[in-house]
């Protein structure tokens, strides 16, 4: 695959949240009903030694990512009392690989909460 510079990747590192406090974002943001329509993908995972969370996204528009931020997540996340330190990384997309693409979504069926 050559490079396609009309897809973002942007990551995430949130310290210090927790599983929880994430859950809750997602409610209020309403994007797993409601996702903004410039997102192709969306995962979670823990920060090394739980120190938080890293978030991974694909998206169409590096404009599409940062409007989302402004207008949807920091207003949820400060509804809820919570400002927490983040690191945010957004590049061009270089390669994506998956072959069980469509297995991706039941994954987070059987996450533990």
């Amino acid at each position: 695959m050559s490079i396609n510079t009309q897809t973002w990747v942007a990551v995430l590192d949130i310290i210090a949240l927790t599983p929880e406090e994430y859950d809750a974002i997602l409610r209020k943001m309403g994007v797993e009903h409601t996702p903004a329509p410039d997102i192709y993908l969306h995962i979670a995972a823990p920060l090394d030694g739980g120190a938080g969370l890293r978030v991974i996204e694909l998206w169409s528009s590096k404009d599409g990512f940062e409007s989302f931020i402004q207008e949807r997540m920091l207003p949820s996340a400060q509804a809820l009392g919570l400002q927490r330190e983040t690191t945010v990384t957004v590049t061009p997309l270089l390669n994506a690989f998956a072959p069980r693409a469509s297995e991706i979504t039941a994954l987070a069926q059987t996450r533990v909460k």
